[in-house]
């Protein structure tokens, strides 16, 4: 009989590169060659990402283009910030996640239930960042396509030289409240304009963020293609990114990582937020109404922290001064700058170096070509002067006291929503989602396959999986670290995921 068995394995042998898998008849998943567990593809000599039939040539990139590179958000520590003496830190969850109870029927629990790194078979980079990754990955359940945000937990951990201000705790403190944000903001939101999260766990190695994927890329992809856009596709998306930031700033959260890398076009050319790995929870609510919440942070009507990408940075941010919500209206400023000129009004090597031509410069450079409207919207969000910046969440939609006497340099206090570069903008249909769902945005990308992940830049599509640190099991954390990760875990609700597919 043993002989027999032996014989049946035996047929049912294939070869992937170095190490032989044997075909199961039990296999409930139906896979391809190609769509073997990614433990076992990376296996092989030369794991890459999956290829598909049908191929599309590479665009040219425009001479306007060549020069645009992509920048990084940082956290300045080495720099001496002062914390006010009242911060109140974000607290993890006390316990895990534990899933549905055994009543749940076993298609439920597979299609809604949680989920762990042996559910999802890579296909392709999506991006690298200094903490981790994005990859293209398919739910072997549902066969849905999701990007998985990979953290490293030997990254965050790591003991970096004190600043003055702060010590090793304080930092390690940090870098795991920034590292919880993200999916403790995106698992309370739901928003047209804002990337969805609908799975979160962790294993010894790494954390993982299972999100929406946008097929479209990255806005900074398309302008690394086009160089500038004109000024009616600049109001479009700069009305579907306020739209985005006005709901954070409602619910007392402050995104300050806004740039072109951050903001991902959905199949049909509308603008989705993603990256909110540096935003901001306020404690507000909570405090005012005497509640305490273990996942709330401090008060957004002062911020300390120098953090964020300095191309795009309020100049408050990078002087190291108290700051409020109102830098991310800085921010966007920035973000239409850049969508019209082909780059942000200042530029550096470092953020000292924009600091000083900030501090040198009274105000940007509008370029000349620019309509009347959108050199008096810019000029307003541009101020580096807080006090003489438009105060766009008070005057969303409604005008504010006209000043008696009108003097140079003062604050705008108009309604932005009524503003003259948004007059082709329906806001009640932008703003329900409605418009996202019935038009097409001005950029219309080109998607002939999803998973070919045709509109993000082959610099990453082009990787092969094993290189981008699929496996790495030299970085180890240490046992007693293990429990500051507790609590990451979640799951989306039922109705969430059917709302969404």
């Amino acid at each position: 009989m043993s002989i027999f068995a032996l014989d049946e394995d035996i047929g049912k042998l294939t070869v992937n590169g170095s190490c032989a898998i044997i075909d199961s008849e039990d296999d409930g998943f139906d896979q391809e060659i190609s769509g073997d567990l990614w433990h076992k593809n990376l296996l092989s000599n030369d794991p890459r990402p999956e290829s598909s039939s049908s191929q599309l040539a590479v665009p040219s990139m425009s001479p306007l283009n060549i020069s645009r590179g992509r920048r990084r958000s940082s956290v300045y520590d080495k720099m001496s910030v002062v914390t006010p003496p009242n911060t109140r830190r974000l607290q993890m969850p006390p316990s895990e996640y534990t899933g549905p109870e055994s009543v749940c029927s076993l298609s439920t629990l597979k299609k809604h239930g949680p989920r762990d790194l042996e559910d999802f078979r890579p296909i392709r980079v999506l991006g690298r960042g200094a903490y981790g990754k994005v990859l293209l990955v398919k739910d072997f359940h549902t066969t849905r396509l999701y990007a998985m945000k990979q953290l490293k937990k030997a990254e965050i951990l790591i003991h970096e030289e004190p600043t003055v201000s702060s010590t090793q705790e304080d930092a390690l403190e940090k870098r795991l409240e920034r590292t919880f944000a993200e999916k403790t903001i995106l698992s309370e939101l739901e928003h047209p304009h804002i990337v969805k999260l609908f799975y979160t766990f962790h294993d010894h190695h790494r954390l993982y963020l299972i999100l929406q994927f946008i097929p479209g890329g990255e806005l900074f992809y398309h302008l690394k293609e086009q160089g500038v856009l004109d000024e009616d596709t600049v109001a479009f998306y700069a009305a579907e990114i306020s739209s985005a930031i006005k709901f954070l700033h409602q619910k007392g959260i402050v995104y300050r990582d806004l740039k072109p890398e951050n903001c991902l076009l959905d199949e049909r050319g509308h603008l989705v937020l993603t990256d909110f790995g540096l935003s901001k929870k306020s404690a507000g609510e909570a405090s005012r109404s005497g509640e305490t919440s273990p996942e709330a942070g401090e008060p957004v009507e002062k911020l300390f922290s120098i953090i964020g990408t300095p191309e795009y940075c309020a100049p408050e941010i990078l002087e190291g001064k108290p700051y409020t919500q109102n830098c991310d209206w800085y921010s966007l400023g920035c973000l239409v700058y850049d969508m019209l000129a082909g780059k942000p009004p200042y530029t550096g090597a470092n953020h000292k170096v924009i600091l000083n031509k900030i501090l040198k410069d009274k105000s940007p450079k509008i370029p000349t070509f620019s309509s009347e409207g959108m050199k008096d919207f810019l000029g307003s969000l541009l101020k580096k002067d807080v006090t003489k910046r438009w105060d766009v969440d008070k005057l969303w939609a409604v005008d504010g006291p006209k000043p008696k006497k009108k003097k140079a340099g003062q604050a705008k206090t108009t309604s932005f929503q009524s503003h003259f570069v948004f007059r082709k903008i329906n806001w009640s249909k932008l703003e329900s989602g409605e418009l996202q769902k019935t038009t097409n945005g001005p950029i219309m990308p080109i998607i002939t396959d999803w998973e070919l992940a045709e509109n993000f830049d082959s610099e990453f599509t082009g990787m092969r999986l094993d290189s981008a640190g699929c496996i790495d099991i030299k970085q180890e954390i240490k046992p007693e670290h293990a429990h500051l990760f507790q609590g990451f875990s979640y799951v989306a609700s039922s109705s969430y995921l059917e709302r969404h597919f």
